[in-house]
């Protein structure tokens, strides 16, 4: 298993945590957040639809999983860091932000509990923040989450004078 598996492994397993957390949208639905790979899909404006009746694409809320970066020692440990960004829509200008730190708490909480996701091993700690600046009404944090995956192995190969295997 390499970074993206365990990144193809943390989306599902958020994506089918998070379906019984509800949270608010523009529209004043509560559903639960999407997750998403890397970054958020491309939005879609209004003249780009297809059919009128068909919603408006909302962004919040949502859960995106990007790779951060890697630490393969050679014959100890190979760790792999994701950062987990998190958006949630609130109009209380005052309260708004705990919206998303409470959505991040649950996703640090089901990491937790499960640990391994594939063959990925939660190590470390789960860090969190929110960022200082916030566009109001979309509140926005993130966290910082680091496995440990199984290291490839090289079979042992004789080196033949040139050099190259």
């Amino acid at each position: 298993m390499h970074a993206l598996d365990v990144l193809d492994s943390l989306v599902k397993f958020l994506s089918d945590s998070l379906q019984d957390y509800l949270l608010q949208t523009e529209s004043g639905n509560e559903i639960p957040p999407t997750v998403h790979d890397g970054y958020l899909p491309p939005k879609l404006n209004q003249r780009s639809r297809k059919d009128e009746d068909s919603p408006v694409q909302e962004d919040c809320p949502f859960v995106i999983v990007r790779y951060l970066d890697d630490d393969d020692e050679m014959y100890n440990s190979n760790r792999v860091a994701y950062r987990i960004i998190v958006g949630t829509y609130s109009e209380d200008e005052q309260h708004g932000w705990r919206e998303t730190l409470a959505l991040m708490i649950r996703i640090k909480s089901i990491l937790r509990e499960q640990q391994i996701i594939g063959s990925a091993n939660l190590v470390g700690s789960l860090k969190t923040h929110l960022f200082e600046e916030q566009r109001k009404p979309h509140w926005h944090g993130y966290m910082v989450a680091e496995f440990e995956i199984p290291q490839v192995k090289e079979k042992n190969k004789e080196m033949m004078p040139s050099g190259f295997y």
